[in-house]
């Protein structure tokens, strides 16, 4: 596969890949929280904008989806202050290692910028992985269950 022959497209432009892509944020993610695919396909049905938040997108090789990502008003509960988050950032294992990931959130912080915010936030338990393009650790916060995640933010004047 080469870099080049991936698109990344806002999901309002194929929606037909819409519940496959909710199913990936379920299974990645919402699944452990005792969350209902039914309701993360209802939010992925109310991200379909194009020029405000939420917005989601899909990176596409040939007629294959092959990853994801989200702009959210919200992913930390307690962290409310802070927006937007890019999100739900997936891509199937037998694509990783590729570059397809840093594609998706390049998307992600194009289209950002162009709503002109200053920052942009994110929370993960990777280690290594965001520095590596750019995002600087603000602090560990509690999550739900009691554990902590890693926010990390973009500056987008830059």
């Amino acid at each position: 596969m080469v870099l080049e022959n991936i698109k990344v497209i806002n999901l309002l432009d194929d929606i037909d890949y819409l519940e496959e892509v909710s199913e990936w944020i379920y299974e990645e993610w919402e699944k452990k929280y005792n969350r209902k695919l039914e309701d993360i396909i209802y939010r992925s049905k109310h991200s379909l904008n194009r020029n405000d938040i939420p917005q989601m997108y899909i990176a596409k090789y040939d007629d294959e989806v092959v990853g994801c990502v989200s702009i959210w008003r919200c992913d930390l509960k307690s962290r409310q202050d802070l927006y937007p988050w890019m999100a739900a950032l997936f891509v199937k294992k037998e694509y990783r290692n590729q570059g397809i990931g840093k594609l998706l959130q390049e998307k992600v912080i194009e289209e950002t910028r162009k709503m002109n915010y200053k920052n942009i936030y994110l929370i993960t338990e990777h280690e290594n992985y965001y520095e590596k393009t750019g995002w600087e650790f603000i602090e560990k916060a509690p999550l739900e269950n009691g554990s902590y995640t890693k926010i990390y933010k973009y500056d987008l004047t830059k």
